[in-house]
């Protein structure tokens, strides 16, 4: 067991870097700062936290350690300059949102600074959704709730699926998804002959819902398989693109055969 004591209390440590950040954060919000910075509040500033996520996606898929490095730091801004519009509000400060992030990793790892004894990755997370669920009692009365609704789709389903199999609730193994899945996709196309576009939709979603519970049940993640898909067809699509400019000819005025030629071409050179 870590003595929490002994590791987390304060220690006079150099935090230099962070108190550097937190005064340019001052000075940008305060009397003499600049008058952009002045007028961003919480709902304003949204937008550009979700684009550092996605740009600290892209670097981490991308493995480029400098743009990861530079990224951790714009989320490090952001944190600090979202606490410092809170202060202002008289809210709360960063000292408490560190202080809150920090009790709770403490409380939410018993088996760590506590000496819960627990059986593998699973229980650990069993124990965590107990905590969870003692810590949000009284906003959080069902099961789900507490899974954002502004999580992009794939990412809600990904929690959805993940709670539910911590207690059973799916489909088995891969082999009991892939019979759903073939359910689905068959009444999808009952849903397609009879052009009913809006039951076409919802069975559409289900399989999709289905797909994304085979991938979590093969360890795999929907949502970077999906980027890769993504990624690989912009990339032979490039390809395509870079051979015909060198011959002259426009990419929208080729005949769908020599694109098509062009494409395992491509393939075959495992772009």
């Amino acid at each position: 067991m870590v003595s929490v004591k002994k590791q987390f209390e304060k220690n006079g440590r150099n935090m230099q870097e962070f108190d550097r950040l937190k005064e340019i954060v001052d000075v940008l919000r305060g009397e003499k700062g600049c008058d952009w910075d002045k007028k961003q509040t919480f709902s304003s500033m949204k937008k550009y936290v979700l684009e550092e996520v996605y740009e600290l996606f892209e670097a981490v898929e991308d493995g480029n350690i400098s743009e990861i490095e530079e990224e951790l730091g714009d989320l490090a801004m952001h944190v600090v300059f979202l606490s410092r519009i809170a202060e202002e509000e008289k809210w709360f400060n960063i000292g408490s949102v560190l202080n809150k992030i920090s009790d709770k990793l403490i409380e939410r790892h018993p088996h760590v600074f506590q000496g819960l004894e627990v059986d593998g990755v699973d229980d650990i997370l069993k124990n965590w959704e107990e905590l969870k669920k003692k810590e949000k009692k009284e906003e959080r009365k069902y099961y789900l709730d507490g899974i954002p609704r502004t999580l992009p789709s794939i990412a809600q389903a990904v929690k959805i699926q993940e709670k539910l199999s911590r207690i059973g609730f799916d489909w088995g193994d891969s082999t009991g998804v892939i019979e759903k899945l073939e359910e689905e996709l068959e009444e999808m196309r009952v849903e397609i002959r009879k052009n009913d576009l809006v039951h076409f939709e919802k069975e559409l979603g289900d399989v999709f819902f289905v797909l994304i519970n085979l991938a979590l049940k093969m360890g795999c993640d929907p949502d970077a398989a999906l980027r890769s898909s993504n990624k690989k067809v912009v990339e032979r699509f490039l390809y395509i693109e870079k051979k015909l400019e060198k011959e002259g000819r426009d990419v929208s005025k080729t005949e769908i055969s020599v694109l098509e030629n062009l494409w395992q071409e491509a393939k075959k050179n495992e772009i």
